[in-house]
């Protein structure tokens, strides 16, 4: 059973992540490693969750502007798969899909109607027969922990199944209007509180949720920790988006900015909001380092696995659409996936100095992930997961587990199947459109694409129809066996 709780031991949560200094360590276990009393001999695995961290406005991608020095680094010691999808631009959608392994579709039959954001928050709910992400560790007698960024991501709909410990938002409904207690500040102080005071020979699980680049669209406190960057004064907007954007009276919301995205005052240009995304992202980065690096503490990282995720993008405006929840479009779905194993698995996936660092290539799904920690730490898999393990691709990146993701956004954001050349997308009203990954008319599609495409859509519409069945025993259908069928041997329709 999980326990709730307001943040954990007294010490000041900013001191721990703000400066990351006074925080009682003479008083915890590590206090005996730093002065050579003992040694750590438990595992550990860290999975943190970045809301709104799309892959192209990465340093990893590319991008021109140096966003992510950080994620850079920390990449050259493990593996990033450069082409990771999340299934869904919804921020629930995405956290059931990496707890579970499964369809976000799952714990929120699609309801087409739904146009309201109340509506599509409140039909959420993950129905037992999921297995969440720390069940497997929970089983192996491991403790595990799970601190999350919104009051969304709650016990009421049961993310809190797995976890020993669910630190709630804000630490606590009585923290909730305290920006302190929230954020990477709040979030991350939690969790090294508690991981500084767990036994030096347990292993231990945990999931660390992010939400500030959300947060930062709207902020238009000059001194934010997320938007002043001194170091990247020279950033300035882009003339090319100079235009400022409408802004829409409800959420979600179609050609116009939402409501929980508008910075409050004076009319803001694209350009302007895209830099403080940008900004955003590289204060995240910098305090991913300080995250890591306490994680690492103490010789930890010998023992220690990480992945850090995106767990949805963030549309600026591309293509003039706006929308709250997402759209089935790159920009809100394809995002960075790094994962850096323990010295110990290191070995057992048969790496050296020369296998860190590597880039996967092949199209995966955040749902990929749950089975690839399964299957690292060898614990009992659960009963039903759709995800595919990315094990092969940790020994090989030039292995394929898998030849498409299935998309999905809100009900105005549309629904869609991406595949390593192309993306298919299908808005609500019927209208079918394929284009070929890459902009760019030099990047064409053989006249096969959009038959093979279609077939895939076919079966999509197929996981849909069993997923607003998932649960009925009056119906006869096993959804799942029928979802998992979707999955196929490889190079099926996975």
């Amino acid at each position: 059973m999980s326990l709730s709780r307001t943040a954990r031991r007294a010490a000041p949560v900013a001191a721990c992540l703000g400066l990351f200094a006074g925080c009682g360590e003479s008083e915890l276990p590590l206090a005996r490693v730093r002065d050579g009393q003992a040694e750590i001999t438990g595992q550990g695995v860290l999975v943190v969750v970045v809301d709104g961290l799309r892959w192209d406005h990465t340093s990893l991608a590319g991008y021109d502007r140096d966003t992510t020095p950080f994620l850079r680094s920390f990449a050259s010691e493990g593996m990033v798969f450069t082409d990771a999808w999340s299934p869904t631009a919804s921020r629930l959608g995405a956290h059931v899909a990496i707890l579970t392994g499964c369809d976000p579709a799952l714990a929120r039959p699609p309801r087409a109607t739904e146009t309201e954001e109340e509506e599509l928050t409140d039909s959420w709910f993950l129905p037992s027969s999921l297995d969440l992400m720390g069940q497997p560790f929970l089983g192996a007698g491991w403790t595990t922990a799970a601190f999350v960024d919104d009051p969304d991501i709650a016990e009421l709909r049961s993310f809190d199944r797995g976890f020993r410990e669910f630190i709630a938002y804000g630490g606590g409904p009585e923290n909730e209007d305290d920006d302190g207690q929230v954020g990477v500040i709040g979030v991350g102080g939690r969790f090294v509180q508690w991981l500084y005071a767990e036994p030096l020979d347990q292993n231990w699980f945990a999931y660390v949720h992010l939400d500030d680049l959300e947060r930062v669209l709207a902020d238009r406190e000059e001194g934010s920790a997320y938007r002043a960057n001194p170091e990247r004064d020279d950033w300035a907007p882009r003339p090319e988006l100079s235009r400022v954007p409408p802004i829409g009276i409800t959420e979600p919301m179609l050609h116009a900015l939402p409501p929980s995205r508008a910075a409050e005052g004076e009319p803001l240009t694209l350009g302007q909001y895209e830099l403080r995304y940008d900004r955003g992202i590289r204060a995240i980065d910098k305090s991913l380092r300080r995250l890591v690096g306490y994680a690492d503490n103490f010789g930890r990282a010998e023992n220690l696995t990480i992945v850090i995720v995106g767990s949805h993008g963030l549309s600026l405006g591309e293509g003039g659409l706006y929308l709250q929840a997402g759209r089935a479009a790159e920009a809100d779905l394809h995002v960075p996936l790094i994962l850096r194993p323990s010295r110990a698995l290191e070995e057992e996936l048969g790496w050296d100095e020369e296998e860190r660092g590597r880039r996967a290539g092949g199209i995966v799904s955040l749902a990929d992930l749950a089975p690839t920690l399964v299957e690292l730490l060898d614990l009992r898999p659960p009963e039903h997961v759709q995800g595919v393990s990315l094990v092969p691709m940790l020994r090989d990146p030039e292995a394929v587990v898998r030849d498409r993701v299935f998309l999905r956004a809100s009900a105005l954001g549309g629904r869609g199947v991406a595949e390593p050349d192309a993306v298919l997308t299908a808005a609500d009203d019927g209208v079918v459109s394929v284009r070929a990954r890459g902009a760019g008319s030099e990047h064409a599609l053989d006249a096969g694409r959009g038959t093979s495409l279609l077939d895939s859509w076919a079966a999509f519409q197929l996981l849909e129809r069993r997923a607003l069945h998932f649960g009925e025993r009056e119906s006869g259908v096993d959804p799942r066996a029928e979802l998992l069928l979707l999955q196929g041997a490889a190079g099926a329709t996975r």
